[in-house]
């Protein structure tokens, strides 16, 4: 794949067990062999669990309205029972909550990982759905707007710095969407499966984002699932044999993302303490954007740069060098791939890799 960074030959492995022991090890650098192992393991899991539709395309998508139905319903009524007064379902105190942010942590703070990827394909139609889908989990470069900038954000303001004391278990998830984002070339049916998987995962259901929210926590929804289905429609519309495997893949994927969830909050027994609604003071930036430009908008790439050779060494900060980066490349191909491994799992949220997807935000929208 050409969108990861060079593999790094000196990260030490961390103690724990073996999702834990990957999850820390793939935060650094990617080991695709390692990470080829646990997919491997992991499917065989998968495969072993009952399928959630049948029928092909068409069940695939009946299931898939269904199952927006179905939530939307679910939410409906549980916001009339709070409307007549009933406690809230999932966390009695804030203390509950943050156990619960502590526990979900290592996956939240890979959000989107499994989809890094597809930014090798941004020229190719049926692939674009995702590279928008990957571009919307990074908020388009802006630090607000960055899923993993505003997790890191609320486990900072809650106080969750012991996440990465918690059990194996715990790091299933987010080793899973690391592996996707090291072999997901190989894996592209398994990674637009899990796509579908992530509504529901405990931290995306509407009744627990809701409860958060009430005592000041605020944790980012999941995007439309209307991606995944136009990317999908466009790939299996160029199959000839009718998708029956890729679809088959396409629910181990889905399977995948169901091992080692952990359960939703218990309701709260009656009687348990409740916390008022707390107040939290807005998010901080946590990188803050460049300033609206007063002079007439430069080329995105520019050919012209110094042939010195020192050039290179004058350079003094990372942003700068990136931009002479951009410069130096031949042509716009040349410069998504430069700035795509700016924008992996492990930096995309850094100053650095929030420039690069500013910059292949802008690329992108012009191709």
């Amino acid at each position: 794949m050409l969108t990861t960074l060079p593999l790094s030959r000196n990260v030490p492995a961390p103690a724990g067990g073996p999702s834990r022991q990957l999850y820390m090890l793939l935060r650094e650098a990617p080991d695709r062999a390692a990470a080829t192992a646990y997919l491997q393991r992991r499917l065989a899991e998968a495969t072993a669990l009952p399928p959630a539709w049948s029928g092909g395309v068409a069940g695939l998508e009946a299931w898939i309205e269904l199952r927006a139905r179905s939530r939307a319903e679910e939410f409906r009524q549980y916001q009339a029972g709070r409307a007549e007064g009933a406690a809230r379902r999932h966390f009695a105190t804030l203390a509950q909550a943050r156990r619960f942010l502590s526990v979900q942590a290592p996956s939240l703070l890979a959000e989107g990982a499994w989809l890094h990827s597809v930014l090798d394909h941004w020229r190719q139609p049926a692939y674009m759905p995702l590279v928008r889908l990957y571009l919307e989990y990074l908020g388009n470069g802006v630090p607000t707007a960055n899923r993993v900038a505003q997790v890191r954000q609320v486990l900072a303001v809650q106080a969750c710095n012991n996440w990465q004391d918690q059990e194996d278990t715990s790091f299933v998830q987010g080793a899973i969407r690391l592996a996707l984002a090291c072999t997901g070339e190989r894996y592209l049916p398994e990674l637009m499966g899990y796509q579908l998987a992530v509504d529901d995962q405990p931290a995306a259901q509407p009744s627990l984002l809701h409860e958060l929210a009430e005592l000041g926590i605020a944790l980012p929804a999941p995007p439309p699932g209307d991606y995944v289905l136009n990317a999908m429609r466009a790939m299996l519309g160029a199959r000839a044999d009718g998708g029956g495997a890729f679809l088959q893949r396409l629910e181990n994927g889905y399977a995948l993302g169901k091992i080692g969830l952990q359960a939703l909050p218990a309701t709260p027994e009656g009687g348990a303490p409740q916390d008022e609604p707390a107040t939290q003071p807005a998010p901080a930036t946590p990188f803050p954007p460049p300033p609206r430009p007063t002079e007439a908008p430069r080329a995105i790439l520019r050919h012209s740069f110094p042939p010195d050779e020192h050039a290179w060494e004058i350079i003094g900060n990372d942003l700068g060098l990136l931009e002479a980066q951009i410069a130096a490349c031949g042509s716009k191909a040349e410069a998504m791939t430069m700035l795509a491994r700016h924008m992996g799992p492990a930096v995309h949220h850094q100053p650095l890799g929030l420039m690069a997807t500013r910059v292949f935000s802008q690329l992108f929208s012009l191709a």
